[in-house]
């Protein structure tokens, strides 16, 4: 067993919980609108908690860790993200406990409840736990992740008894206020304590790349501006590569000019690093071919601020806009000629 797996006195005692979970069918008087926060005990971090199964497709509960995981909960609930955005699969941050059918969970899963001793029957009966951060593959979970998801499994369950009684209780003196739930010792007993608290927006971490202004005045002055547009985006590719502890899905920076559609270039790289080795990858493209495109039509807030230094001191126009075919044209081709 890996040093930070779960032992397996805390895999039986979150499968234990899950199953009470399960019974209980929180899913039968709450909706995925109801969500609430559990304070982690260990770390203090936030995971806010939402109860799948209203329509019965997927039942079980997701702990959307901290800002970050709230954020692409609350960008589904308005809108902003939608479940055919095609980055959704790498952007969430959470929890994940569903119950599924038992040729849907993976040898480790099998593993583990057959040396429980667990049994379990039928459809959508089978308890599977995953972790989830952004950019990487789902994984199965640290001993640290299983002990926070079996205490939001203890503490989901009493917040939806006391729901299933009163539905008020999530409902927020102010906008933009989540119930969370705590817990402290208090003259050496456990006390549950509840607050109003307002989550800190989050906002993206961004690296602040170096732009070697005299290699950028040379390009500049060895080069063609031609009245080309070229279409550029960042995506995460739908596949995986396996490597180092964790495998990731590649962020992936694709070219291709607006008019004609043709392909200039393509660039692969960690979404850790994706600043740096972009940053590469196109000052390279551009000291090779020696040419420049009058304008870079882009239309994610990423890509916007990786181009606005280097299009500055190039003398590129940038633009935003709402669609790039050329560039979905592009990742179709690149995606299909990779049998994905």
């Amino acid at each position: 067993m890996a040093k930070n797996e779960p032992t397996m006195e805390e895999w039986k005692s979150l499968f234990h919980a899950a199953k009470m979970f399960k019974e209980l069918a929180p899913w039968e008087w709450m909706e995925d609108a109801d969500v609430f926060g559990i304070e982690n005990p260990e770390d203090g971090e936030i995971g806010y908690c939402c109860i799948l199964g209203t329509l019965g497709e997927v039942l079980g509960l997701l702990v959307y860790r901290g800002s970050e995981g709230l954020s692409v909960y609350e960008g589904l609930q308005s809108g902003e993200i939608t479940v055919a955005d095609e980055d959704l699969f790498a952007k969430q941050k959470c929890l994940a406990m569903t119950f599924d059918d038992r040729d849907m969970l993976a040898k480790k899963d099998l593993a583990v409840i057959k040396t429980l001793g667990i049994k379990f029957r039928g459809r959508q009966a089978w308890p599977s736990f995953r972790s989830h951060l952004p950019g990487f593959m789902p994984a199965h979970l640290t001993g640290a992740e299983a002990r926070f998801l079996e205490f939001a499994l203890r503490a989901a369950m009493g917040v939806a008894e006391r729901f299933r009684e009163d539905p008020d209780i999530l409902t927020p003196p102010e906008e933009g206020l989540y119930l969370v739930a705590s817990v402290a010792k208090e003259h050496g007993s456990q006390v549950w304590h509840e607050r109003w608290h307002r989550p800190e927006p989050y906002e993206p971490s961004k690296v602040a790349v170096p732009i070697d202004e005299v290699r950028l005045a040379r390009i500049k002055a060895n080069s063609q501006k031609v009245e080309a547009a070229w279409e550029v985006d960042f995506f995460y590719a739908p596949f995986v590569i396996r490597e180092g502890e964790r495998p990731f899905y590649p962020y992936v920076a694709i070219y291709a000019v607006h008019k004609d559609h043709f392909v200039v270039n393509f660039c692969l790289a960690p979404h850790g690093e994706f600043e740096v080795m972009f940053l590469e990858n196109l000052l390279e493209l551009l000291e090779k071919t020696k040419v420049l495109p009058k304008s870079v039509m882009v239309n994610k807030a990423v890509a916007f601020d990786f181009f606005k230094p280097i299009t500055a001191g190039l003398g590129i126009s940038l633009k935003t806009v709402k669609s790039l075919k050329a560039v979905d044209d592009a990742k179709n081709a690149l995606l299909s000629s990779m049998g994905v």
